[in-house]
């Protein structure tokens, strides 16, 4: 947090001309950060609190749950006051409350019952359900991403009511389906050199994946310039740039085509290029102990 966030922040700020001044942000770290202090809480009550035994509930029981969850998240994302929803440098209480509690808490009944025999065991009819609903929300998700940057014709999506109301409904089938289906594809006995890397470096992953991909957009806006696209920087609201329209003179979105090549670009180059870093990135003396 000390680090990258900064850091991210510096060199965003020098491309685009703006002030350089260290701003510290918690930036991935901080749920690292909530992750101690949730097992620190856990490590407490264990102390005292009996174990809990509980056979995993039916998959269709947990959409059940992760729709109540939803209404909790909805609750606590219009509820909590927005000076307080990021208090403890944490993304938003509505998460806390409606994800991330929850979600420790199942893990820890979850690794104490074995829960993970009855996901590996799961009915063929249930896991291509899951399956296809996790499909669905990928569809939902990104049809309201492109329609608030690109217009989709025929596309209208409320993106606050979506975003106040998904992510724990999303949650808990995507959960179940990853670990299905790493476990059915990947995790092999033994497994392959290559999930045995990325499942290694996942973590590494996960804290520096911010600063790789603000690379390749910064190198996508450089060949825009390079291709003679002139690009404007908002002064109001950092970071966010636009082009000119010659028509007008005035920012404008740039083309949706360019936008698409930017998000093809940046998605595929980010994947190409975190995973070896994070990587040989563990192989270093000091870092190897950590991450």
């Amino acid at each position: 947090s000390l680090l990258l966030g900064p850091i991210l922040g510096l060199y965003c700020r020098a491309y685009g001309g703006y002030p350089l001044d260290y701003v510290w942000t918690a930036g991935p770290p901080w749920f690292i950060l909530w992750l101690l202090n949730f097992t620190m809480i856990y490590a407490v009550i264990a102390q005292f609190a009996a174990p809990v035994k509980m056979n995993m509930p039916h998959p269709v029981i947990l959409l059940l749950f992760g729709a109540f969850l939803s209404a909790a998240f909805y609750g606590a994302a219009v509820g909590v006051p927005q000076k307080w929803q990021f208090l403890g440098n944490v993304v938003g209480w509505a998460y806390v409350i409606g994800l991330y509690i929850p979600f420790f808490t199942a893990g820890i009944v979850a690794g104490r019952n074995d829960w993970m025999k009855s996901v590996e065991e799961m009915e063929t009819w249930c896991v291509w359900m899951l399956r296809t609903i996790v499909v669905g929300f990928w569809i939902l998700m990104f049809l309201e991403a492109g329609s608030g940057i690109i217009p989709i014709p025929g596309v209208n999506i409320d993106a606050g009511v979506l975003e106040n109301l998904l992510p724990p409904i999303y949650a808990v089938p995507m959960t179940l389906t990853l670990i299905q289906f790493f476990h059915q594809y990947f995790n092999g006995t033994p497994p392959s050199k290559i999930a045995k890397s990325a499942g290694a470096a996942a973590y590494t992953v996960y804290i520096i994946h911010t600063v790789v991909y603000n690379v390749w957009i910064i190198a996508f806006i450089a060949i825009l310039k390079a291709a003679g696209v002139s690009i404007w920087w908002s002064q109001e609201q950092m970071f966010l740039y636009l082009t000119i329209d010659p028509a007008t003179g005035a920012p404008s979105l740039l083309p949706g085509s360019y936008i698409w090549a930017g998000f093809l670009w940046t998605f595929f180059l980010t994947q190409l290029t975190v995973w070896p870093l994070a990587h040989y990135m563990r192989q270093l003396p000091v870092l190897n102990k950590i991450l």
